[in-house]
């Protein structure tokens, strides 16, 4: 289309996100969004298209707009539909005095688009899931902690913080070994490595739904402690006793819930990788230096398709929606100019938490991989860290255990009623689908997950469902029925969490 340098417009998209001022000949076809979010340098008042009203467009003037304000406008903008992400137009009239301001507003745009379309697709993946997760794990986080007393317990230690990234073959062996002089602390998918290079982790970090212990833990160097998430994999519990298991708190609504019913949240809170985790872990304890291995987030320049060690299981990527065959994003590199990244959430997240940080010094001991700021890059032919007094194994050793909450019981209660009244809903739900089809079930549903104790505590599942609830009401009555049986299944899991048996049972 004539003076557009972008034009992603998207199947059943209601709104349309348009950068730049439109051009003199034919332009895009807006009059079919019932909201557009518009970023021209002119007030262009009298100059709408055909069949768009002003009071469905929103303007932005990036002359005026401080940078800080333009994530939150986009944020808004995009959440207007829950179901489907913003047809994207930008037109050849970004230059001129406010360019930069356009490419700040072009970035943030593409990053919110990305997060969004990401966070979407996840939530409908994995929401059922995970509410499962965390409801077959409610007795233990409310019982198993970390304990607030763990803030600043080993500081001074050095801490050798492991992903599971390509350059962990590289760095291992020289992690292996310095591994007796520092504290360890590795994400799931780093544990077997370890292993292979006679190296158990003091802290293991197990916080992703789809990480069993099965395709992590080795057969032998097993590690002292796993950290684990609300969503982590039950099985977990089985795999290693009650007190080499704690739990963090994570970004899920339900977590806020029990806090709100007296269960605080843990001091550190699961981030946005195991790797991150493990690195938020060492620096809550103390540790100081940190330094860093594996943590690329980038894939193999040689391979597209290699983005982890060589001993990680295939089998636990196997869901994670990664096409080795599309052009990925580049971020800045350790010893490239850019370098292509799987990862780009993370990869913004960690390093704007690593340029913020101060009064520890953090090491990335890589050979590749995505640059982070606010860390010194070393690479592994170069390691040799400065030897350290004393062993860590009494400071370890000291690490207190971690004391159920004394409002663990009155929580799993409510947990209890809650699934209580999702099974005396039941029948109504089912009668609904029956006699009205999907419109009668989402109407019905409406209130059970508007229900202030019911969508908090049935949080993800929720979040997944809202968006079907919003007209127009779409899928068939097998998909539907596909919804009320997860229900179905969350309120079990409910109940049963309010019946768990108490601390040191399992």
């Amino acid at each position: 289309m004539s003076g557009l340098l972008l034009e992603q417009s998207v199947p059943g998209a209601t709104t349309c996100l348009l950068i730049g001022d439109l051009p003199a000949a034919a332009g895009p076809d807006l009059g079919r969004y019932q909201a557009v979010l518009w970023w021209a340098d002119r007030d262009p008042g009298q100059t709408l298209p055909a069949g768009l009203s002003r009071d469905r467009v929103q303007i932005g003037r990036p002359g005026r707009v401080a940078p800080a304000e333009i994530t939150p406008v986009l944020e808004r903008f995009i959440r207007l539909n829950p179901r489907v992400l913003p047809s994207f137009f930008i037109t050849a009239a970004i230059g001129g005095p406010n360019a930069g301001v356009y490419q700040e507003i072009i970035t943030a745009a593409h990053a919110q688009l990305e997060s969004s379309r990401r966070s979407r697709l996840t939530r409908q993946q994995d929401g059922f899931a995970w509410q499962k997760h965390i409801l077959q794990n409610a007795a233990a986080y409310t019982r198993h902690r970390l304990p607030a007393t763990w803030a600043g317990a080993l500081r001074g230690l050095p801490a050798f913080v492991c992903g599971a990234g390509p350059s962990l073959d590289v760095s291992i062996a020289g992690l292996a070994t310095h591994a007796d002089h520092a504290v360890i602390f590795a994400a799931d998918s780093a544990l077997r490595a370890l292993a292979r290079h006679g190296v158990a982790a003091d802290f293991a970090v197990s916080t992703d739904a789809a990480k069993v212990p099965g395709k992590c833990l080795p057969a032998d160097c097993a590690p002292a402690r796993v950290v684990l998430a609300s969503v982590s994999p039950p099985a977990w519990q089985d795999a290693l006793p009650a007190d080499r298991r704690l739990f963090l708190s994570g970004h899920q609504l339900t977590d806020d819930w029990l806090a709100a019913q007296g269960i605080a949240r843990t001091g550190v809170a699961a981030a946005e990788s195991c790797g991150s985790t493990a690195l938020e872990l060492a620096h809550h304890l103390g540790c100081d230096p940190i330094h860093l291995f594996g943590l690329d987030l980038a894939v193999d320049q040689a391979n597209q398709a290699r983005r982890h060690q060589q001993d990680a299981d295939p089998a636990l990527y196997v869901k994670s929606n990664y096409d080795a065959t599309v052009q990925l994003p580049r971020v800045p590199g350790n010893y490239a100019e850019t370098v292509p990244c799987f990862a780009l959430g993370d990869w913004r997240e960690l390093d704007a938490r690593l340029a913020a940080r101060t009064g520890v010094r953090i090491f990335n001991v890589n050979d590749r991989g995505a640059r982070l700021r606010g860390t010194t890059l070393v690479h592994p032919d170069q390691f040799s860290p400065a030897s350290t007094a004393g062993s860590k194994q009494a400071r370890l050793a000291a690490l207190p255990g971690s004391d159920p909450e004394p409002a663990a019981g009155a929580a799993l209660a409510r947990i209890a009623a809650v699934g209580a009244r999702g099974q005396q809903a039941l029948p109504g739900l089912r009668q609904a689908l029956e006699r009205g089809g999907p419109a009668a079930l989402a109407t019905a549903f409406l209130p059970v997950v508007l229900d202030a104790e019911t969508g908090r505590a049935f949080g993800a599942f929720a979040l997944k469902l809202m968006p079907h609830l919003v007209p127009p009401i779409e899928g068939d009555g097998a998909f539907w029925q596909s919804l009320l049986n997860e229900f179905e299944e969350l309120a079990t899991l409910a109940l049963r969490a309010g019946a768990a048996p108490g601390p040191g049972t399992r």
